[in-house]
């Protein structure tokens, strides 16, 4: 009521002042879009990163291993790692285990290369366990003096998680929260 008196008055004196109304809708209307476009694009980019992040820290298999899959895979090495690479821990898949239980003991381990597994990176800095590496390679001859590269077909069985891991022979175990591709190395051969 006041609004109209107000604007009465003012048009006794010619001057008009406009009464307090809400803005047209039409003004608003790209502003409010733009702002929730913004908004949903903001909130696509975080979940990717936040995605990426998690798989990178918690997931050691890559996104394209699954178990029961078989892949193609490249590894790097040196001729000792046969003897400096080995993995603790209590679990068994398949018929693999690692040579160290989880107190870091060998106990009654079966050493057979076919069954034991190993941590190894792929070129790619991928982490897995695998078993038979050496077994394959021994068809082959004689290995490279320094360090070389190794292709082979990567069964997975599974993974395990908290398995720690030893790089050097006589070298302490680190232990690995992480959940890793555990599986069977074959067809194993360096390219020329």
């Amino acid at each position: 009521m006041s609004c109209v008196l107000n604007e009465e008055i003012n048009r006794d004196q010619n001057v008009r002042v406009p009464s307090p109304a809400a803005a047209p809708p039409g003004e608003l209307e790209p502003l409010v879009r733009v702002t929730l476009a913004l908004f949903v694009i903001g909130l696509a980019v975080w979940l990717l990163l936040a995605g990426r992040a998690y798989r990178r820290e918690y997931s050691g298999t890559g996104v394209a291993w699954h178990r029961g899959e078989t892949n193609f895979i490249e590894i790097t090495l040196v001729r000792e790692d046969h003897a400096n690479l080995a993995c603790a821990s209590d679990k068994t898949m398949q018929g693999l285990h690692c040579g160290f239980r989880a107190d870091r003991r060998t106990g009654q381990r079966e050493l057979d290369d076919t069954r034991l597994l190993r941590p190894y990176n792929t070129v790619n800095g991928e982490l897995f366990l695998g078993a038979g590496l050496w077994d394959s390679l021994a068809q082959h001859g004689p290995l490279p003096a320094g360090r070389f590269t190794v292709n082979c077909d990567f069964e997975i069985v599974g993974a395990l998680r908290s398995v720690a891991l030893r790089w050097t022979r006589n070298g302490s175990f680190e232990a690995n929260d992480r959940s890793l591709a555990a599986g069977v190395l074959r067809n194993c051969a360096i390219p020329p």
